[in-house]
């Protein structure tokens, strides 16, 4: 096995484990590591031709941005994690450049920036990008939904959008910038743009979603379950919303064969390992997704009863991972606990500060 093919080993390796709860913050650590220490062989001894090789070798700014514009060999999160590992290996200390690559991705004509969506944006604010040069003049609705969503992650928000009102928005940039205000008015009126824009199953539905209190989301998500196609995303998003009286809900939707694997991640989000005394967990992940499905199914029952007794009395208490989402446990889910966990805890973060902030583990690539 070449350097190349061990990296593209390394790169599949890492996105079984970006969708894992059994994966450990540790088991992220070495493959970033591992996908380093081969990308700088591969620089250090480039002789093959490839396919991949122009974006592996890459090395500085205008290397960089020109061959992920180029680059065809890469899935979308490939692509996401070959940038950040060169910009670690050439720009580490150098943020003036990091912007610039940014930069120049965000305003590129030749890039399709609704594939990056959110994570070109969370990228750069795990490198801290400040002072990013953007106009919205002239530039496709694309790039000014995800420069929205940038700015909306780097905590930048706006009193009205009277001053980009007059740039033509399509309907889809406007909703993006109803989301960048300081305050989300009339949410239920907001959810009737989402669903007119067909825009429920997109990562901007996720910030709105978690940013709305157990009320107002409990009328939301009972207009979702009216559309048969988002009901598979109402299970998702009770996960997402850390709220315990959806658990009731979510044990009786696992007893349902279609819905069983999507009810228990969503479960599994919510409570962590608080789900091991309702379900043994060697059962929770048997390998054999059949069997899995109908141990899951025999197990709701007893959840569903534990959760009665056991339930939380504080009306509104937030869980993610078993623990009461503070700041304090979103900043310790992001250090200790699984991609799965660490992605909800980033938008528990946005709700709760404003921004999504970068980690202090310097190792770790956004996901």
């Amino acid at each position: 096995m070449n350097l190349i093919e061990n990296f593209e080993l390394l790169l599949a390796q890492r996105q079984i484990l970006m969708s894992s709860f059994q994966c450990a913050p540790k088991n992220v650590e070495d493959n970033t590591r591992s996908l380093l220490v081969t990308l700088n062989m591969i620089q250090q001894q480039a002789h093959e031709e490839h396919n991949s090789e122009a974006f592996l070798c890459a090395n500085s700014v205008v290397e960089i941005v020109t061959a992920f514009e180029n680059d065809v060999y890469f899935s979308t999160e490939n692509q996401l994690v070959v940038l950040q590992l060169l910009l670690q290996i050439h720009l580490k200390q150098r943020t003036h450049d990091q912007a610039k690559v940014f930069e120049l991705l965000l305003n590129n004509n030749q890039i399709d920036l609704t594939k990056y969506i959110p994570s070109l944006a969370l990228v750069a604010c795990q490198f801290g990008v400040e002072g990013l040069q953007f106009s919205m003049v002239g530039k496709t609705p694309e790039q000014i939904n995800q420069y929205i969503l940038f700015c909306i992650y780097r905590g930048k928000r706006l009193k009205s959008i009277a001053g980009i009102a007059s740039l033509n928005l399509t309907p889809l940039n406007a909703l993006y910038a109803e989301m960048l205000l300081e305050e989300i008015s009339e949410p239920l009126a907001l959810y009737s743009r989402f669903v007119e824009n067909e825009y429920c199953h997109s990562p901007l539905f996720e910030i709105f979603v978690t940013s709305l209190d157990e009320q107002v989301l409990t009328q939301i998500f009972n207009l979702m379950s009216r559309d048969e196609n988002l009901n598979d995303r109402v299970i998702q998003l009770m996960g997402f919303s850390g709220f315990g009286k959806f658990v009731p809900f979510l044990a009786k939707a696992m007893q349902h064969p279609a819905k069983t694997l999507i009810a228990f991640d969503a479960l599994r989000t919510l409570l962590g390992p608080g789900l091991d005394s309702s379900i043994p967990y060697q059962r929770q992940f048997e390998e054999n997704t059949q069997r899995r499905a109908e141990f899951l199914q025999f197990y709701s029952a007893k959840l569903l009863n534990r959760w009665q007794l056991y339930a939380p009395d504080t009306p509104g208490v937030r869980l993610l991972n078993g623990v009461e989402v503070s700041l304090e446990t979103v900043d310790k889910i992001l250090l200790k606990s699984s991609p799965v966990h660490q992605r909800v805890a980033k938008l528990h973060q946005l709700r709760l500060t404003g921004e999504v902030r970068t980690s202090s583990m310097t190792i770790k690539l956004a996901s």
